[in-house]
């Protein structure tokens, strides 16, 4: 059951929270945001969450609040970007955000850690189905790009083939790629082997990287 038993109990929750006395228009809509939200693999802790919540860095508020603002227009340029700091300081949440002002404006999202993504494209049976979700998503987020998960050369010549292959066809067709990691140089230091190089040169011209200054704001 899981994620469809906690998608009830929350979406039993927003009709309570708006104290109607059954699922009015607004409920309606909030529910359906649900289910969209389900579908892109966005974790339920975030669901009802917004940037009214945020508790992070300053300056990636302003760049989050922008970015989804002028979120059609940010579609259009087709500019992929990247959130690099320390843990803690919103870089997931700001994300998430921009996929829901997306998701409102009727653009298709989906949301995937880099270690599912390498484990889920290195399995026979998911392969097709998450590499078509890869190349569809009008926006997609690959969060958690942080060298702690590949912990051995041969793991990050494995992952460094896969990005190469979805980057390069998202980039290439201007599709937003939203990125976020800990590494505050950059992500560079997590691939490894022939594709370094054309990696590097793809986020060069294609990734804009954001960094990320601040506290953890999570031990607040």
């Amino acid at each position: 059951m899981g994620v469809a038993t906690k998608k009830e109990l929350i979406k039993h929750q927003v009709i309570i929270d708006h104290k109607c006395t059954g699922p009015c228009a607004r409920c309606i809509k909030v529910h359906q945001l649900i289910d969209k939200m389900e579908e892109a693999n966005i974790p339920v802790g975030y669901w009802l969450l917004n940037m009214k919540d945020f508790q992070g860095a300053p300056n990636l508020k302003e760049i989050t609040d922008e970015y989804a603002a002028n979120i059609r227009q940010k579609y259009v340029e087709g500019k992929s970007i990247c959130f690099a700091g320390s843990q803690g300081t919103g870089k997931t949440m700001s994300a998430i955000c921009i996929l829901k002002a997306a998701l409102k404006s009727n653009l298709s999202v989906y949301y995937i850690t880099a270690t599912d993504l390498l484990n889920e494209m290195t399995n026979s049976r998911t392969n097709y189905e998450l590499r078509m979700k890869l190349r569809n998503a009008d926006f997609l987020v690959i969060d958690e790009l942080d060298s702690r998960f590949f912990v051995s050369d041969s793991v990050k010549e494995l992952f460094s083939g896969i990005y190469e292959n979805v980057f390069r066809f998202r980039a290439h067709n201007t599709m937003p790629t939203i990125m976020c990691t800990n590494e505050t140089e950059g992500i560079l230091s997590i691939f490894y082997g022939a594709g370094v190089q054309s990696i590097g040169s793809l986020n060069h011209q294609y990734l804009t990287i954001y960094p990320v200054v601040g506290q953890d704001f999570r031990k607040r």
